[in-house]
């Protein structure tokens, strides 16, 4: 059972999704996110009010989500899981013969994601607006996929 679910959707269509949602939930407690909810200056309530609300549901936009922080263990934790991968994908091609381009590549790419682990660690500042890890949710549905220009996928 789902205590509370949050709907990330394209930013066009948050209002409509919200009042589509509340047709076919009439009794629903939904938190419908409007673009001044994620100003600078009310961000921080808007997801205070997520964190400690009992809602069933709660509707933002991809752009919003995306300005929801992630808490630093949740990052580093993440960082350091793609770093692990690397390496046992470096040590597998160099047992393999004519795979150096393959390697560089790799280590090229373990050099990156250890270089942002650092600077996470340098740089990271806890300010007092709620991670995502606080707000409650227990379900996450994304409506499209998101652009993922900035994240690394290892396919083999």
């Amino acid at each position: 059972m789902s205590n509370k679910s949050m709907f990330v959707v394209p930013n066009h269509i948050v209002e409509q999704f919200g009042r589509e949602f509340n047709e076919l939930y009439p009794g629903a407690n939904v938190l419908c996110a409007t673009e001044k909810d994620f100003t600078p200056d009310r961000r921080k309530r808007f997801c205070s009010r997520i964190a400690t609300g009992s809602f069933d549901a709660v509707i933002i936009g991809h752009s919003q989500f995306e300005k929801i922080p992630i808490s630093k263990e949740r990052q580093e934790y993440e960082l350091q899981g793609q770093i692990d991968e690397i390496i046992d994908y470096i040590d597998e091609y160099k047992r393999e013969r004519d795979q150096r381009f393959t390697v560089k590549q790799l280590e090229k790419t373990k050099k990156k994601l250890e270089t942002k682990l650092e600077k996470l660690n340098a740089d990271y500042k806890k300010d007092d607006v709620v991670t995502f890890e606080e707000l409650g949710v227990d379900k996450l549905f994304v409506d499209e996929a998101m652009p993922t220009k900035t994240s690394i996928y290892f396919l083999k």
